[in-house]
């Protein structure tokens, strides 16, 4: 009986761990090109930028924001707002984009990609956003991918 107990015990402990999805965190600190939807505009020259990403792969559990300083005047920032889907590449949902501090594009449908790349030379992600009614490559921003920790 105390075997049967023991088993109970270790199936017990190891479910949750069964269930857990796995986690992902990519970071970068070398925004590669932004375009603007609403303008055409497009920026290859950065004074700085930052993206961060966080998500649990297979569920709605996502952070995701990408900020590009092209000069004092000028800085875009790309905010996930809710996920609909994520997986170990891939977070999609609807974006918040913001050009100086104004909103530009409001729960736009958006997908950020290229995420399960290791945090190597040349390995890069890409945000692209579109309307509020449909996906598009309409809004863009990429980065090269500094940092990632996956547990």
């Amino acid at each position: 009986m105390k075997h049967h107990r023991f088993l109970f015990l270790i199936v017990l402990l190891a479910a949750p761990a069964l269930f857990a999805q796995p986690a992902h965190s990519v970071w970068s600190n070398k925004p590669i090109f932004v375009y603007d939807g609403a303008t055409g505009a497009h920026y290859n020259a950065f004074a700085k930028g930052n993206a961060a990403f966080a998500w649990n792969q297979a569920t709605t559990t996502a952070y995701a924001r990408a900020v590009g300083v092209i000069a004092v005047n000028l800085v875009y920032d790309f905010r996930l707002v809710s996920a609909t889907s994520t997986n170990a590449d891939e977070i999609d949902g609807k974006f918040d984009i913001f050009r100086n501090g104004v909103i530009v594009c409001h729960l736009c449908i958006g997908k950020a990609y290229g995420l399960s790349q290791p945090a190597l030379p040349g390995k890069y992600f890409k945000i692209y956003v579109g309307t509020p009614v449909a996906f598009a490559e309409k809004w863009h921003y990429s980065g090269y991918i500094t940092n990632r920790f996956d547990f």
